[in-house]
């Protein structure tokens, strides 16, 4: 028999956990690097669903993940919420009872939360008001950071940390707003380093 699984990770996301913009998503998403990185004994689920927003993942996938009694879980909604103009009191509200939910079940387990990049790097939104956008993408991130610290979990900063994507467009599929397989593993990097910091 196989050794029981050290950590049975989870991640709740949309496209982007997915892993769209990839030739083979179930392989080349950024969840399956990020297992990767973490060792051999790790068990993945990646709930990840396109499409779905922080409101939708609160009915859908927040039931699974609970199910799998994960000790890690990572949770990125928050880009299709901006995209579709969702009120941010309504995000915050959604985004909360997802990571509260997930703390109070199970109170060992590492909760990673992730915010907006600054998505004014991606072709899909050259032809936004880059200032408008620059305050959105501000306003949605002062949330993400209030959820975090209300619940005492752990904030991964991709709009402060990806910075590489200004000199990197080879990091972006061509559908303009998602990464590739390399971009991916850029973001990998970046919970992983942010979850090696984080240990105690």
């Amino acid at each position: 028999m196989p050794p029981a699984a050290r950590i049975t990770y989870v991640a709740i996301g949309a496209s982007d956990t997915f892993g769209t913009g990839t030739a083979d998503p179930a392989t080349q998403c950024w969840p399956v690097d990020l297992a990767t990185s973490l060792g051999p004994q790790v068990r993945l689920i990646n709930l990840g669903i396109p499409g779905i927003n922080a409101h939708d993942a609160l009915n859908i996938e927040l039931p699974v993940a609970l199910d799998e009694h994960p000790t890690l879980i990572t949770v990125w909604l928050a880009v299709n919420d901006l995209v579709d103009k969702v009120p941010l009191d309504s995000y915050q509200r959604d985004l909360n009872s997802v990571v509260q939910r997930l703390h109070s079940a199970n109170l060992k387990a590492r909760i990673v939360v992730a915010n907006v990049p600054d998505l004014t790097f991606l072709p899909r939104f050259k032809n936004n008001n880059v200032q408008e956008l620059h305050q959105t993408i501000a306003a949605y991130n002062n949330v993400i950071s209030s959820v975090v610290q209300h619940n005492h979990v752990i904030l991964v900063d991709l709009y402060q940390n990806w910075q590489t994507l200004a000199e990197h467009p080879e990091y972006i599929s061509q559908d303009g707003l998602h990464p590739n397989a390399i971009g991916y593993a850029q973001v990998a990097e970046i919970f992983y380093h942010t979850l090696q910091i984080q240990k105690t």
